[in-house]
Formats: structure tokens, sequence, C-alpha cells
């Protein structure tokens, strides 16, 4: 059976509406984030799998060569990721996340999971674990229609009820200066 021309019209608009109120959300959430959503996407990424080289990565991903390129570097630089020579091709080279960048995604894991439970304060939990299988059931439905897989498949968990410095935890601030410092 398939989907009706209505239901079709009417999902893609959510759809739309919900990419533009994550945009909002995430963008009100900045100053507690350490990485941008596409570092975040790049390090969860990189959680996931083994070392890879950069035009992989961004065939896996969808960004383009110069984003790619510009957000490694940052990462590099920050300590997230590291680049080592690829034993199949001394001219290429391949990217892994460093223990730092794991914790970096861990720690932004728990800010977006804490805002999240803030943010679904009116939702019972039965309601939020719907909500959850019925984006899981999409997003799978949608991967298998382009052919792709899940690009984050063994992120940290994050424990909503540890205390919030249970990680190291850094700010935006310490990130930029460290950023600078490396530039120096």
């Amino acid at each position: 059976m398939s989907v009706s021309q209505e239901t079709s019209s009417a999902l893609v608009q959510e759809l739309f509406e919900l990419q533009r109120v994550m945009r909002r959300v995430l963008k009100a959430s900045i100053t507690e984030r350490e990485l941008s959503v596409v570092q975040m996407s790049l390090l969860s990424h990189l959680a996931s799998v083994p070392a890879r080289r950069a035009k992989d990565i961004g065939a896996e991903s969808g960004l383009g060569a110069s984003v790619m390129s510009r957000q490694l570097s940052h990462l590099e630089k920050l300590g997230f990721i590291e680049r080592t020579p690829d034993p199949e091709d001394g001219r290429a080279q391949l990217v892994q996340i460093t223990e730092r960048g794991r914790t970096a995604v861990a720690d932004n894991l728990e800010s977006d999971t804490r805002g999240l439970i803030e943010r679904l304060g009116a939702l019972s939990e039965d309601d939020a674990a719907r909500t959850r299988q019925d984006l899981n059931r999409l997003t799978e439905t949608f991967l298998t229609s382009l052919g792709l897989e899940r690009m984050t498949t063994h992120i940290p968990r994050v424990d909503p009820q540890r205390p919030r410095n249970a990680t190291t935890q850094t700010t935006t601030t310490e990130t930029a200066r460290r950023l600078e410092d490396s530039v120096q």
C-alpha cells in the first residue's frame, strides 16, 4: 500500500517545519555547544567507523570537498581528530577521531540531551518513546530508499542522571582559545 498524495504533502510540510525548528533550537543552544552541528555530525560519524580518507567521509556525509577540508582542519587543530599516512597509498591520509574527540562528542551529546529533556517536558515517556520509534522508522525508510546506511551507529549513550561535570567539559570560549593558540 502506498502513501497518498495528501499524506505525503503533509509529511513534507511537517519535515520542513521540523527542520526549521531544529535549526532554531540548535541556534538557541549555540552558547552551550562546543561543536557546530556539522562538526558534531562528523565526529559522531568518525566515532562509529574505522579511520578513513577525507574524500570517503565527504561522500558518506554529503559534504563538499571545501567544507570537509575546512571542518577537518578545524577539528584537527582542536585535537579532536588526527591524520595518519594511509598504509595503502603513501600520498593519502587517514582521518580518525581522538580520545579528546570522543569526549567532545559525549559532552555535546550530554548537553543536547539535557536541553531536549527540558524542551520535551510536556511529553510523557511513552509519547517520547513513540516519537523516537516513528522518527527512527522514517529515517530508516529514507536511508533504504537512498541505498545508504546510518552514519552514527556507535555514538556514546548519555545518562541524563549523570552529574553535569562528570566528564571534562570544554566551553566554547576555551575551544576558541585553544584554536587561537594552535594557530599562533
